[in-house]
C-alpha cells in the first residue's frame, strides 16, 4: 500500500477514504478487527494522531465500533450506511458509482411546460419559457434510495426529448450529447419527510427520513442551468464535510 500524501486534502481525510477502500474492495469484513494505530500508522506513513482522527471520524460515521480494552472492530453491516463527501459536485449516478452500489432507475414522469415564477426565479428565466420537468427515483436491490426532481429550460435539449435516455445520467447527456457542462452548484440540505401519496407512489414507508439536497446547478458561465431536488434515505446515506476554524 502506498503511503498517503498523493492529494491536496488533509491526511486524516485520505486516510479515511483508503481505510473504506479496504472495505469496499473486500480486504476488510463486518466485523473484522481493525489494526493497531502503531500497525496503520507505519503502514500509511503518517502519526498515530492522524490515524487517532480518521479512526474517530469512521466511529461518528457508524462505520467502526470500538470495544475499550479490546479494540476496533468494522461494523457488522457498515455498507448499510452510504458515506460521501458532500463538498464535490456529483451526479446522482456518479455518486453511486463512487460509493461502489449498483443502481436502477425508474422515471416516473417527463413533461414540458411553462416554467412557475419559482423556477423561472430560479434559472433566470423569462415569462413564458418552457422547462422540462424529470422526475426519477433510484433503487439497488429493487429498495428505492434516492427520489429526484430535475428541471431544466427546454432550450438545452438537442433534439427530441427521449425517456429512455434519460433514464439513466442526466448530467451525462447534458455534457456529452446536448454541449451544456456543470461548473459548480449552491445547495441547501435540509432533513424532510416525504408525504403519503409519494411514499406509496414510490413504494416507501411513511416515516422514513430523507436528506433534501436542493440545488442550483451552473455552468462555467455562471448561468443557472439545471434545477434540482434530490432526496436520499436517511436511514441509508451519510454526507461529509471538512469544516474549518478561521
Amino acid at each position: 500500500m502506498q503511503p498517503l500524501r498523493d492529494d491536496r486534502r488533509p491526511l486524516t481525510a485520505q486516510l479515511r477514504d483508503r481505510l473504506w477502500e479496504d472495505v469496499q474492495s473486500g480486504v476488510l469484513h463486518p466485523g473484522d478487527k481493525l489494526p493497531s494505530e502503531q500497525e496503520l500508522a507505519a503502514r500509511f506513513g503518517v502519526s498515530r494522531a492522524t490515524v487517532r482522527e480518521a479512526l474517530k471520524a469512521l466511529e461518528e460515521e457508524r462505520l467502526v465500533i470500538c470495544r475499550h480494552g479490546i479494540g476496533r472492530f468494522l461494523a457488522p453491516d457498515p455498507s448499510s450506511v452510504l458515506s460521501d463527501e458532500i463538498t464535490r459536485l456529483k451526479s446522482v449516478t456518479e455518486l453511486a458509482k463512487g460509493l461502489g452500489i449498483s443502481t436502477s432507475t425508474r422515471v416516473l414522469s417527463l413533461r414540458e411546460e411553462p416554467a412557475d415564477p419559482t423556477i423561472r426565479t430560479h434559472l433566470e428565466l423569462a415569462p413564458g419559457d418552457n422547462v422540462v420537468i424529470l422526475e426519477r427515483v433510484r433503487l439497488t436491490n429493487r429498495q428505492p434510495i434516492i427520489y429526484s426532481i430535475d428541471i431544466f429550460p427546454r432550450r438545452l435539449v438537442v433534439g427530441e426529448l427521449q425517456r429512455e435516455a434519460l433514464a439513466s445520467s442526466l448530467v451525462g447527456v447534458m455534457e456529452g450529447q446536448w454541449g451544456t457542462r456543470l461548473a459548480y452548484s449552491k445547495a441547501v440540505i435540509s432533513a424532510v419527510l416525504l408525504d403519503g401519496d409519494l411514499c406509496q407512489r414510490i413504494g416507501v414507508a411513511g416515516d422514513l427520513p430523507w436528506i433534501l439536497m436542493e440545488q442550483v446547478n451552473y455552468d462555467p458561465q455562471d448561468r443557472p442551468i439545471l434545477f434540482s431536488k434530490d432526496y436520499h434515505r436517511g436511514d441509508r446515506f451519510q454526507f461529509r464535510v471538512l469544516r474549518r476554524r478561521r
